[in-house]
């Protein structure tokens, strides 16, 4: 991922000052003496995930800019409110998490939770979005090719077909448990740890569909094992062009809900470190060669932001998803 170029001292004080276009510039006044040792990033996914793929793409770049080790480290479980809970446990300075929104859906979906996603972790940047796909296998696409098709499958029993979920307080859950109604999809989820287990189940046809970014099931639709139904955006995906959207095949216009990766900290993290991490990230984005190289290789795109910026959209995201569970009638268990 890195470009150099014919004074690398240059270009890099050329990227820091289209970095602090992106951030306050008082933030820059003087950088506070972080980070004074490594770096982990924790991901509450599994490896494989888009998520996963992304940070540990970007975290050489980090060191590199932060001159000390930066770690990746997994821990799955419950839609990511483990890793979650790990950070905030941590709380040492120099574990940051790199959440999705599941972590934001945990509090309307998990009764007795531990932490509020919206008083005790401090919004740094918003790294990412990610549209997601629905996907089927190739021996359910053999009696329904179109997403269609598939609702009217789905009312041929009385389960309904099998979704693959990762866990009720995750992302892939509550965005089904969205869209499935005004769609009239009937279903019953399965979960599973991990992308992996996930992916697996359906290409064994223990499940009919799934929700996914398209960076975590590339292969399988290049190779037809998986087939592409449905893009939940207002747009077809570069990379899935004959892919319709979820308004093109089932006339849908509700909330489309789009996955995102954003590094959290906890409350307790000085606000000089806050905005001299969230420095790195736009440093990061500034770099277009290296930013349009990645991006060749997700499903996504990174995304210019700050943490002024990243509270204001997370404010407004809880604010929807809140109004979303109520309308669907959908209380903490």
């Amino acid at each position: 991922m890195n470009c150099h170029s014919v004074s690398s001292s240059r270009r890099n004080f050329l990227l820091s000052a289209a970095a602090a276009s992106l951030l306050p510039h008082s933030s820059f006044a003087q950088a506070p003496a972080w980070p004074t040792r490594a770096v982990k990033i924790v991901v509450g996914t599994g490896p494989g995930s888009g998520t996963d793929t992304i940070t540990r793409l970007l975290a050489p770049r980090l060191e590199e800019i932060w001159k000390q080790p930066v770690v990746v480290e997994n821990k799955v479980g419950a839609g990511g409110i483990i890793g979650t809970e790990y950070v905030l446990a941590a709380n040492d300075g120099h574990t940051l998490l790199m959440a999705s929104p599941s972590m934001l859906l945990a509090k309307y979906t998990t009764r007795n939770l531990r932490f509020d996603p919206l008083t005790d972790l401090t919004p740094v940047y918003r790294v990412f979005n990610t549209p997601v796909v629905f996907v089927t296998n190739a021996k359910t696409a053999q009696r329904a090719k179109t997403m269609a098709e598939l609702v009217a499958l789905s009312k041929s029993s009385p389960q309904g077909i099998f979704f693959s979920g990762a866990g009720r307080a995750s992302f892939f859950n509550v965005s089904m448990a969205a869209l499935a109604k005004p769609m009239g999809l009937r279903y019953s989820a399965v979960d599973f740890n991990g992308m992996g287990p996930l992916t697996l189940a359906l290409l064994r046809d223990d499940t009919q569909l799934a929700l996914s970014g398209h960076l975590a099931v590339k292969g399988q639709i290049d190779s037809k094992e998986l087939h592409a139904l449905a893009v939940v955006d207002s747009k077809r995906l570069t990379a899935l062009p004959d892919v319709p959207t979820l308004e093109e095949a089932v006339g849908y216009k509700g909330f489309l809900p789009i996955s995102w990766g954003g590094i959290f900290a906890p409350k307790t993290t000085p606000a000089a470190v806050i905005d001299f991490i969230a420095r790195a990230f736009g440093t990061l984005y500034a770099d277009e060669p290296a930013r349009k190289s990645l991006e060749a290789r997700l499903s996504g795109t990174l995304i210019q932001s700050s943490p002024a910026l990243f509270a204001k959209e997370y404010a407004e995201e809880a604010n929807v998803w809140k109004n979303t569970f109520a309308t669907l009638g959908i209380a903490p268990e």
